[in-house]
């Protein structure tokens, strides 16, 4: 990808059902949709199996990003077209498990992106425009789907090595357990000019975008896990940080970058509401933002990367025994690309 801004799409369709894929793989599709901040997750499943995939997505965990999920009956998985589908999307194949960046696939202007190794066939993934539904007609199983797209003249292809791509099975975990890097916010990833809140005034320093979407390649989690003391002290409300936490995820987005989940800490001892002066344990130096993150994200935890500005964003990560390496400033990119290291598919 180059260095251009783009502007992925926000909804993934994930047909179930339709094929022998197992509850397995939707899980882990719609786990992993939601972290690549598809936020909008559409499921077009048999009007048999509508029961079946509530079940399934009433047991996932919560979502990150706040992700919701839309369940369709459909007769025919050629009936895509009838469903309510934005210009362009992302369609998913659940049988597969794709350990690579899905942002990559809008990073062109092409009409559709089909992902897949050097073999023949599709690795599981398409971003797609709604247009070319009409030349997959007759496609009623989500690897005929992607099949038939690699055949529409004028569809690019994702090229990903063979290593990246696995069949879901039904003991695929949805979460399945990663390295992790835990990043900092103000002074971080973004200008610090002091109790950040308006997302109009995010700036993303040096590297920033490039350090994210480097441990995305590789397959890495990607945490945020900032300290909000302006909630506690009165500045701004949860609402604000929410909403800047939310602008920096597509800031980080246009350039094929994203979180995979986020914490922040609102208390303070010196706060104006008494609920903010109760120690939570996650204002940093304390552990618990990382904690709870590897308690709901497995992690590799000897590996993983706490990086911040502070001396307390190291101590945090001490403290949940994560490796701490401070940011002092210049690119962000170029300080953490030697610490990261890949990790394999995991179906």
């Amino acid at each position: 990808m180059g260095d251009g801004a783009f502007s992925p799409p926000t909804q993934a369709v994930i047909p179930w059902g339709f094929a022998r894929e197992d509850a397995a793989g939707l899980a882990r599709a719609l786990t992993d949709a939601a972290r690549f901040g598809f936020t909008r997750l559409l499921v077009p499943v048999p009007p048999d199996h509508a029961g079946r995939a509530h079940a399934i997505i009433a047991a996932l965990p919560p979502l990150p990003h706040l992700a919701r999920i839309a369940v369709h009956a459909l007769d025919r998985l050629s009936g895509l077209s009838a469903l309510p589908l934005d210009r362009r999307f992302l369609l998913v194949d659940p049988g597969r498990v794709i350990q690579a960046n899905w942002l990559d696939l809008f990073a062109t202007p092409a009409q559709a992106i089909v992902a897949g190794t050097d073999g023949a066939a599709p690795a599981g993934l398409a971003g797609l425009d709604r247009d070319l539904l009409p030349a997959l007609s007759g496609a009623d199983a989500p690897r005929d789907v992607l099949a038939r797209l690699g055949t529409v003249y004028g569809v690019g292809r994702l090229r990903l090595p063979a290593d990246a791509v696995c069949d879901s099975r039904p003991a695929t975990p949805a979460r399945p357990e990663r390295p992790a890097l835990f990043l900092d916010r103000d002074g971080t990833l973004n200008e610090d000019y002091g109790y950040v809140s308006d997302p109009a005034r995010l700036v993303l320093l040096p590297g920033a975008a490039q350090a994210v979407k480097r441990a995305n390649d590789l397959g890495w989690n990607v945490f945020l896990v900032t300290n909000q003391s302006g909630i506690g002290r009165g500045y701004y409300a949860e609402a604000d940080a929410i909403a800047c936490n939310a602008a920096l995820q597509e800031m980080l987005r246009a350039h094929g970058a994203h979180l995979d989940d986020i914490r922040y800490a609102a208390d303070h001892p010196e706060a104006e509401e008494p609920r903010y002066r109760i120690a939570t344990g996650w204002r940093k130096p304390e552990p618990g933002m990382l904690i709870d993150l590897m308690a709901h994200w497995p992690t590799v935890r000897e590996i993983s990367l706490m990086v911040g500005d502070k001396d307390s964003d190291i101590a945090a990560g001490a403290a949940a025994g994560v490796r701490g390496l401070l940011f002092t400033g210049g690119d962000l990119d170029a300080l953490v690309a030697s610490h990261l290291t890949g990790a394999p598919c995991s179906g």
